[in-house]
C-alpha cells in the first residue's frame, strides 16, 4: 500500500495524542505541532524548517492527494500562528497549519424507527453504484461484514486499542448493512484514536492519510462523520480530492444552533448535511448556516446490531442516507457537489421555510423511485 512508507523522528505525532489545555485549546491536538503539506520532494522543507529551529516528528506520503504531509515540533516560545506566518514563508507554496481536532458527530437517545420510509428508500436496499468509504473510528473487530469482505479497514492512528464507541460500527450498519447498500464493500478509515479526547475524535494527520488511502482505493464517495474547525491543511487535501471526483458527504455537527459553520462540511466542495427527527423537526444540536445542503433523518433513529438494536441521534447519523442515495443512483454518483446540489434539491421535500434555507437546506432527501437490486 502507497500509505505503508513512513518516515518517523522522535515518535510519530499519535503515540500519545492528548488535548491541549486552556480555554481556546480543545481544538488542538498539541500546541507544539506544525502540520505542513508540500507537493514537492520533502527534504528543502525538512533542512529549512531545521534551521528555524523545527524538529522533524514525522513524514507521510500522501500520493493519491498528490502532497507529503510533514510533522514539525514547534521552537519553544514560538506559536502555530507565527510558526505558519514563519515556514509559509520560507518555503513558498507549502501549505501549513495547526493541528486540529474533528470530532464524532452522534449521541445515543430515544427510540424511532422511521427513517427509511421518510426518504423513500426501498426496502431490501439498493445496488451502490461507485466504491463507498468512511472517516470514522473502527469499526468493531467482530463485525461479520469484516469477515464476510463487506468492509476493509485499516487505522491510521498508531493505536492498536479496539474503539472506544460503537460510532462506525452503527454507521456502517447504515451504509452496508440489511436493507441498505447492497454488492459493495466498505472502506473503512479508522482515523479516531481510542486514547484520544476519549475516543470521540481525530486529528488532521489522521484523517489526511486516511483520505488519501480511500483515495488509493479507488473509492468515489466517502461518509465523513467529523467536524471542527477551518483548517488550511483539509481545505487543501480534500479539495485535492473533490478535484479529482471524490464526493464527500460531511456532517454539519452537533455544536448548536447559535455556532459558526463546523468544517469539512462547510467547504464549498464538501455537501453539507443536517439531521432531522420524524416529524421533520430539525436536531436541536444542529449547526445552522447557509452551507446547509441537505438534510435527512437523523434524530432518535433505529439502527440494527448482531446483538439488537441501538438508537441515536446526531447529524453524522443523518450524513449515511445521503450517502446511500447518491450511491444508488448512477447519475447522482458521478457528479460534482455543485451538480449536486442542484439535483438533489430538486428531488427534496421541503421542509421549514418555503425554499432553501440555512436550517434545511434544500429539504428532506428522497431517494430515487426505483432502484436496481
Amino acid at each position: 500500500m502507497a500509505l505503508s512508507a513512513c518516515v518517523a523522528a522522535d515518535g510519530g505525532p499519535n503515540q500519545s495524542l492528548r488535548l491541549a489545555q486552556g480555554p481556546a485549546a480543545s481544538t488542538i491536538v498539541d500546541p507544539q505541532e506544525l502540520i505542513v503539506l508540500t507537493a514537492d520532494a520533502p527534504q528543502v522543507l525538512i533542512s529549512r524548517a531545521r534551521t528555524l529551529g523545527y524538529r522533524l516528528k514525522a513524514v507521510y506520503p500522501l500520493p493519491d492527494l498528490d502532497d507529503t504531509l510533514v510533522v514539525f515540533r514547534i521552537p519553544d516560545g514560538t506559536s502555530i500562528p507565527q510558526a505558519i506566518e514563519e515556514i509559509e514563508e520560507a518555503v513558498p507554496a507549502v501549505t501549513a497549519g495547526a493541528h486540529h481536532v474533528y470530532r464524532l458527530q452522534a449521541s445515543a437517545r430515544g427510540e424511532r424507527d422511521y427513517a427509511a420510509a421518510m426518504i423513500a428508500w426501498p426496502k431490501g436496499g439498493c445496488r451502490a453504484h461507485v466504491r463507498v468509504g468512511m472517516l470514522d473510528n473502527g469499526v468493531a473487530p467482530d463485525h461479520p461484514g469484516l469477515r464476510d469482505g463487506r468492509i476493509a479497514q485499516r487505522a491510521f492512528t498508531g493505536s492498536d486499542a479496539p474503539p472506544a464507541s460503537d460510532h462506525a460500527t452503527l454507521l456502517a450498519e447504515l451504509l452496508v448493512g440489511p436493507d441498505s447498500l447492497r454488492n459493495t464493500t466498505l472502506f473503512s478509515a479508522n482515523v479516531v484514536d481510542p486514547a484520544f479526547a476519549d475516543g470521540e475524535a481525530a486529528g488532521v494527520v489522521s484523517i489526511l492519510r486516511g483520505m488519501d488511502w480511500l483515495a488509493s482505493n479507488g473509492v468515489n464517495l466517502v461518509n465523513i462523520s467529523l467536524a471542527g474547525p477551518k483548517n488550511k491543511l483539509m481545505n487543501r487535501a480534500l479539495g485535492q480530492a473533490a478535484q479529482d471526483g471524490i464526493i464527500l458527504v460531511a456532517a454539519v455537527g452537533n455544536a448548536g444552533a447559535d455556532q459558526p459553520p463546523q468544517y469539512p462540511a462547510a467547504f464549498p466542495f464538501a455537501l453539507a448535511v443536517t439531521a432531522v427527527d420524524r416529524d421533520g423537526a430539525v436536531y436541536r444540536n444542529a449547526v445552522r448556516g447557509p452551507h446547509v445542503d441537505i438534510a435527512a433523518p437523523g434524530v432518535d433513529v433505529l439502527i440494527p446490531k448482531a446483538d439488537g438494536v441501538k438508537v441515536s441521534s446526531g447529524t453524522s447519523i443523518a450524513a449515511p442516507f445521503v450517502t446511500r442515495v447518491v450511491a444508488a443512483d448512477a447519475t447522482l454518483a458521478r457528479k460534482t457537489a455543485s451538480q449536486l446540489r442542484t439535483e438533489l434539491a430538486r428531488r427534496a421535500t421541503d421542509v421549514g421555510a418555503p425554499g432553501r434555507d440555512e436550517v434545511f437546506g434544500a429539504g428532506v432527501v428522497r431517494a430515487q423511485s426505483n432502484c436496481v437490486r
